[in-house]
């Protein structure tokens, strides 16, 4: 994990050479993160009665998304961090639907005291910040969906981030 990465950038003749510079593989998969999430309505769409199982779904296929990530690139240890904490929100989230979404079924009751709606906006808080983090120390511009569950930015008497996973001194 201590090696870092370098991408050819060319090749010369007369007898060998190579041209080599730093990959900055932690921006692209940050990028390809964000991207992917974009596209995820679990994370910012409006939910309706019976979404449950397609949530479920949703959450198991980003959780793969981001196995994937952290098991087929070299990573550094901040993106790293903040991809498995994204893994195991989503873990939280699968997990607490049940076999086949059971504990989301609807129930009556007052709105958004259901299960499904306190897991689901419990994940949507998590996941929220997690791409602020990433999209601040990568300077990813967020679109407008997904944008709608990042936490509020930080103001200028805020100026301390080392609470922040990537943003220690």
């Amino acid at each position: 994990m201590g090696r870092i990465p370098y991408e050819i950038t060319g090749l010369s003749t007369s007898l060998f050479g190579i041209q080599w510079q730093k990959a900055d593989t932690d921006r692209k998969i940050a990028n390809k993160v964000v991207a992917f999430l974009e596209d995820r309505r679990l994370l910012f769409g409006d939910r309706h009665v019976e979404d449950e199982v397609h949530c479920v779904i949703s959450a198991i296929q980003i959780r793969a998304f981001l196995t994937e990530q952290l098991t087929q690139h070299q990573i550094g240890q901040e993106l790293r961090q903040i991809l498995k904490a994204m893994r195991a929100a989503c873990r939280q989230f699968v997990d607490a639907a049940g076999p086949d979404g059971r504990n989301f079924e609807h129930r009556m009751g007052p709105p958004g005291a259901n299960a499904f709606g306190l897991a689901l906006g419990d994940l949507r808080s998590r996941m929220g910040f997690y791409i602020a983090a990433i999209a601040t120390q990568y300077k990813i511009e967020v679109d407008e969906g997904l944008s709608g569950i990042l936490p509020p930015p930080p103001e200028d008497s805020d100026e301390d981030l080392s609470w922040i996973p990537g943003f220690g001194e």
